[in-house]
């Protein structure tokens, strides 16, 4: 009997793995333009204006702290959801008591669920939005690079980042856009501070 259940359970997850991946994967490439997103907004740039789709495909996987962000940001709902799990089970009382009696109505569960997701969203606004003060924090302590133009003309400035072909400089109060690919020599936004 036991065998039968490790054995179905093994087969369900065989084949539901194949429908939950490409979804997984969806939802790291929504956090992973969140984060570019609010990374580059401190800058007073529009990030979808120069991102391409593969861009935004790779974005998970561009820096260490969104990648440690999708591996450990999990940890948090399913403690959380275990935790209200044993809460429910070993101390029913004191879980009715904190739910002021709710938690036996039949529309709670839901209501429940729905609260869990929209603390999960929350969550991950939250942390990209704090992620873009410290990458602009960060930016402004790192030291400067140069970059040459093909006609020898120099522009130094503190890297913010490179997306596709598009290269961005923080010289002083102003971002510099350089495309790298093409005859036009930069782009300047002054910075709002």
């Amino acid at each position: 009997m036991a065998e039968r259940t490790v054995k179905s359970r093994y087969e369900q997850v065989v084949t539901e793995l194949p429908r939950i991946l490409p979804l997984c994967y969806l939802v790291m490439v929504c956090i992973g333009m969140l984060f570019n997103y609010f990374k580059f907004k401190h800058f007073g740039v529009n990030i979808f204006q120069y991102a391409s789709v593969f861009d935004f495909l790779i974005s998970p996987f561009e820096d260490p702290t969104i990648i440690w962000f999708m591996i450990l940001s999990p940890i948090i709902p399913i403690i959380a959801f275990i935790t209200d799990r044993i809460w429910i089970k070993r101390f029913p009382v004191s879980y009715k008591k904190s739910s002021f009696g709710m938690s036996e109505k039949s529309w709670y569960k839901p209501v429940m669920r729905i609260t869990y997701l929209a603390l999960v969203v929350i969550y991950i606004f939250l942390f990209s939005f704090f992620y873009g003060i410290y990458t602009y924090r960060a930016v402004k302590m790192q030291d400067d690079i140069t970059v040459r133009y093909n006609d020898n003309e120099d522009i130094s400035g503190k890297p913010i980042g490179k997306v596709g072909n598009t290269l961005f400089l923080l010289t002083g109060s102003v971002v510099q856009i350089i495309p790298t690919d093409s005859y036009v020599k930069s782009i300047t936004i002054p910075l709002k501070e």
